[in-house]
Formats: structure tokens, sequence, C-alpha cells
């Protein structure tokens, strides 16, 4: 009679660390982009910015605001809206997944999920729509095809209209 060889193996538990390391350093690994509230200097600095630009966000001249793109590894590409002073006021987003919320809406997070757990959706693939006084946020889609923003409205820069930024208001 064989007895079957104990598991794990050394080969599997060296697979077995290898993968745990990976995950890891992979779940460690710093936002590829800012963070509502934050500033635009982060997303630059960590080399995976794709492109800045200035763009006209409102009905009045003075309304420009610095769009950010910014495509993370997931291959979401999460626009960054900030105004004159450099703090992003507003986050529009579109991808085959969903970014990642907790590091997105950083100090707002918390002020999302009460919402969320107040306010219970009705079905698991209708669209979330979030309407605090500290976060507004959207987001629906499908699988490999989702979107969403967010906006902190004591932040919006007067005379900016969120619609011409795409922004779900």
């Amino acid at each position: 009679m064989h007895l079957p060889t104990a598991f794990p193996t050394p080969r599997a538990q060296a697979w077995l660390g290898a993968m745990l390391a990976m995950a890891a350093a992979v779940a460690c690994a710093p936002s590829a982009w800012a963070s509502l509230g934050g500033s635009t200097s982060t997303a630059l600095r960590d080399g995976a910015w794709k492109s800045q630009a200035r763009v006209a966000a409102g009905t009045d001249s003075g309304a420009w605001v610095t769009d950010t793109l910014v495509l993370t590894p997931g291959q979401v590409l999460v626009h960054e809206y900030s105004g004159a002073d450099g703090r992003i006021f507003a986050v529009s987003w579109s991808g085959p997944t969903v970014p990642d919320l907790q590091g997105l809406y950083a100090r707002y997070f918390p002020a999302y999920v009460a919402w969320r757990q107040t306010h219970p959706s009705l079905s698991l693939d209708a669209p979330v729509e979030v309407r605090s006084s500290s976060i507004v946020a959207y987001l629906g889609g499908h699988m490999r095809a989702f979107s969403g923003s967010a906006y902190v409205p004591a932040l919006v820069p007067a005379g900016v209209d969120l619609a011409r930024l795409d922004v779900t208001p």
C-alpha cells in the first residue's frame, strides 16, 4: 500500500511562499494616483501618469482646472481634477475593473461607506449613487466596463461646472 506524501511538498511550499510574497507586494504598493483632497504631485512623482492639461471647466473664462490623467496598473484611466490651489476636488474613472476606492477617496472613504450602509441598494447590479455632505459619488457598469466619479462639494472651485468634466453631480 502506497501512502501519499505529505502536503504541501517542499516545491509546493516554495511556490506558495512566492505567490504570497507577490500578493503582499502588490497589496502594499502605493497607489498610482493621488486622492480626493490630496495633491496631484503624488501621481506625478510615482511615474504612472499619462498626461496633464488645463481645461475650461465653467461658463466663465476664469474657471480653469488641471486634469491629470493617470493609467493605473489595473488599466483604469483616472482623471484627477484640481483647482488653482493644486488640491484634487474631483475624480472620474473608467476601466475593466473598479479602482481602489479606499485609496482614491482617502479621508472621504469613511463617509462613503457610512452612506452606503444607511442606504442599501435594492439590486446588486444597480448603479451606486452616494450623496452626503462630504462626498458625492457615482459608480456603475458591468464586467470589464466600469466607470465612476466623485467630488468633494466643499473643495469645488467657484464657477466650475462638474458636468463639463464628466463628473456626475
